[in-house]
């Protein structure tokens, strides 16, 4: 894969917790498209991070049981990876509590990038970074649940990521503070789509975005990794390094 000074080096390891994952792809998680089945038949196509249908954390922790249907896993799937949707730290800590003491996933993303209006017309989505407190709230709660129920039950605590936008639109931009709360709420990574929620999925993507986040959390040794106009091998070759990712995430893409 090329390096982020367009010299190329040996396939690199993205590290998710105790996961290594040779092949520093993603698979986004889409609404109504990455169930079980979909991510079976990306997954046979190699190695990577295949995350499932973004799940509703109050919906799980009331046990919906369409929602639980979402959390099935095919038994070769590892790591096993669940996005979680929330704007209320104890919901989205309950969420987190009961994937890890039964054993759902074995990753937690956060979403923090959904840009559809019903969402962030609520405060969610890309829409949750522009409120920094609450944003720190939710992030520091789901890394708090994940380590305290996996100590209790004699287990390693799985990782928590963050995906998220540029911020509501140009006049409120939020990528750079949220990365930095983020990285000190103790996340694994941070994935930026680099798009606003205003643009939805129009215009082009504003790599310049990833590669200044990159730059902004390289004192945390944190990983940040690049979406946004990703259609072929090359396109996600040139992000890695224009922009020196460590990793993409696929999404529109990866279809048909």
């Amino acid at each position: 894969m090329a390096s982020a000074g367009g010299g190329t080096d040996v396939h690199p390891t993205l590290h998710l917790g105790q996961y290594a994952l040779t092949t520093p792809v993603v698979l986004a998680p889409m609404a109504g498209i990455t169930n079980r089945a979909y991510r079976r038949l990306c997954r046979e196509q190699g190695g990577g991070l295949y995350v499932s249908e973004m799940v509703t954390s109050r919906a799980l922790v009331e046990r919906n049981v369409a929602t639980l249907r979402m959390c099935a896993f095919d038994d070769d799937e590892s790591p096993r990876s669940l996005q979680l949707y929330g704007v209320d730290p104890e919901t989205v800590a309950a969420a987190v509590r009961l994937v890890v003491a039964e054993g759902i996933a074995d990753h937690v993303d956060l979403n923090m990038g959904c840009p559809v209006p019903k969402v962030t017309r609520k405060g969610g989505g890309a829409a949750l970074p522009w409120k920094r407190d609450l944003f720190k709230a939710v992030c520091t709660a789901a890394v708090g649940a994940a380590a305290e129920t996996a100590a209790a039950v004699g287990i390693e605590a799985p990782p928590v990521t963050v995906k998220m936008r540029m911020g509501i639109d140009d006049d409120h931009l939020t990528y750079v503070a949220a990365g930095h709360i983020a990285a000190r709420a103790g996340v694994a990574w941070v994935a930026l789509h680099a798009r606003t929620a205003a643009q939805l999925y129009g215009g082009a993507a504003r790599w310049d975005a990833i590669a200044r986040l990159v730059e902004e959390l390289a004192p945390y040794d944190l990983p940040v990794l690049g979406n946004g106009d990703i259609w072929t091998a090359d396109d996600a070759l040139r992000m890695v390094s224009e922009t020196g990712a460590a990793g993409v995430v696929v999404g529109r893409g990866c279809l048909g």
